[in-house]
């Protein structure tokens, strides 16, 4: 089973990272098209896994054919960036483990005259101890449980798209259910002794024993022990592992977990391995559970050992899906976005618009009257002026803290610079700086702050050697109207802006 699964992992692995090269090709071919966003803070993820685990078997120096645990888990992570995130989630797991049982003990008093496990019935109602002798016998040993695991997740992007995928944090481990199941291999020779006539009574007659074939036999057992109810634990869990970007909502997993139990889940009241029910006949109860590990016989005599504890320990590989739960805005060229950008400019000739674009905020600069066609008085090159300094000021945001008047410039192409530049080559243009403010605070205080805001970005443009004439200022708050035209919503972060217009002196 883990060479399939690996295999299975290495081929999908490959098989994404063929494909990652070509949409790469792709993405390359069609930068300039398409304006995308990735980020998405809603994550649910599922996997599937396989691991080795540590088992009682281990520590009873059993013959140990293997032992390992299956699990489905599927969790919700919400980040807070593109990196860091918490998730909270549920799973499911099975451990499974065969062993070789050999195994001597005594059943005290055993004094039922009908038992059908082994031999035939007699007649006579004997009081005696019952041996047994267990060898070779095949226990499978199962456990089922649920898992509720509490994690701190970091996502890395290398390019965007393929990365590195960590995890770390606690579980609760819920034990459902926990059986042993014989298969019928090996061999069980029980016989018994007497105290009252100090007598041995054995399958066959030997050195002076009494011969009882009817009752006491060498035979062999295929059924489940009795149920367990093991105890819950808490868990460390660790994961890492790699991501590959199948698309934008969904991403492949690959990688190792560890898991370790603080607690011990075995039941605090150990049975033996076999012994007598309720209704005194031969029980077997299995290993799971039992006093295996804390008592022993020697020469008839009972040797009591050391407790046994079970602290589980799993570490293995897993596989999985990961799903981006967001939904995605439908992607538009930029031939698109331009031709509904002219066409709002046509409708507010002097309205700024806003275009929301997950997860920025573009500004457009409104290109007022004087850019119509039939607009004869300006020249060709006052046209192409006002075009360069338009398309340099929509590519600048400039926000403000809350309450503050100190400029937050977003800036990757330095078209501030740009718009000096342009500004100081076309001394024919002025630019208006319109200072905002949101709906909190007095309207005494929130008119001088806009004014404060417009002030600070005119005298931003003044520093780099822009002529003061050519820069005119005005401040508006939530209870003028230009204020509710140009900003749709007063409590959003880009309410607290500065706007442009342009206009020819």
């Amino acid at each position: 089973m883990k060479k399939n699964l690996l295999l299975v992992s290495l081929i999908f692995a490959m098989c994404t990272a063929f494909g990652q090269e070509v949409q790469t090709e792709n993405n390359s071919a069609n930068a300039e098209n398409y304006e995308t966003s990735t980020f998405c803070p809603h994550h649910v993820n599922v996997h599937v896994g396989e691991a080795w685990t540590n088992n009682i078997y281990r520590r009873a120096g059993l013959n140990q054919y293997y032992s390992h645990s299956t699990m489905l888990d599927v969790d919700y992570a919400y980040f807070f960036n593109e990196h860091w995130g918490i998730s909270i989630g549920t799973g499911l797991n099975r451990i499974g483990a065969k062993a070789s049982i050999s195994k001597s003990g005594v059943i005290n008093d055993y004094n039922v005259a009908n038992d059908p496990s082994f031999g035939q019935p007699v007649n006579y109602d004997p009081n005696y101890d019952l041996y047994y002798d267990a060898n070779g016998l095949r226990e499978k040993e199962v456990v089922w449980a649920v898992e509720i695991p509490l994690k701190a997740h970091f996502d890395w992007r290398f390019d965007g798209r393929n990365g590195i995928y960590a995890a770390l944090g606690l579980q609760g481990y819920i034990p459902l259910k926990g059986y042993n199941q014989y298969t019928g291999e090996g061999t069980i020779t029980t016989y018994g002794y007497e105290e009252l006539f100090n007598q041995w009574y054995m399958r066959h007659y030997e050195n002076g024993q009494i011969k009882m074939d009817n009752h006491f036999a060498e035979g062999s057992y295929a059924g489940k022990g009795k149920n367990v109810k093991m105890r819950p634990s808490v868990d460390i869990v660790a994961d890492f592992g790699g991501v590959f970007a199948i698309s934008k909502k969904v991403d492949f997993y690959v990688g190792a977990y560890f898991k370790y139990g603080f607690l011990d889940i075995l039941p605090k009241a150990k049975t033996p391995i076999i012994a007598a029910n309720d209704h005194g006949m031969m029980e077997f109860q299995g290993t799971l559970g039992s006093d295996m590990l804390d008592v022993a016989y020697a020469n008839g005599e009972l040797k009591r050992k050391g407790q046994t504890h079970w602290n589980l320990m799993q570490a293995g590989a897993k596989v999985g899906f990961h799903f981006k739960t967001c939904s995605t805005p439908e992607e538009k060229t930029k031939k698109q976005l331009e031709k509904e950008i002219l066409e709002e400019l046509k409708k507010k000739s002097n309205e700024p618009i806003i275009i929301k674009q997950d997860p920025q905020y573009i500004y457009i600069v409104p290109v007022c009257d004087q850019l119509n066609d039939d607009d004869d008085y300006l020249t060709p090159a006052d046209k192409k002026a006002i075009n360069e300094l338009s398309d340099a000021l929509s590519k600048t945001k400039i926000l403000f803290d809350l309450d503050k008047d100190i400029p937050k410039i977003s800036d990757y192409n330095d078209n501030i610079n740009k718009t000096v530049s342009i500004l100081k080559a076309n001394p024919q243009l002025k630019l208006i700086v319109e200072g905002y403010t949101c709906d909190l605070g007095s309207e005494q205080h929130n008119r001088d702050l806009a004014q404060r805001r417009a002030n600070n970005v005119r005298n931003l443009f003044i520093e780099k050697g822009v002529n003061p004439d050519q820069i005119e200022t005005a401040s508006y708050t939530v209870n003028d109207p230009q204020n509710n035209q140009n900003i749709a919503d007063p409590r959003r972060e880009e309410h607290r802006a500065a706007i442009f217009r342009i206009v020819k002196r």
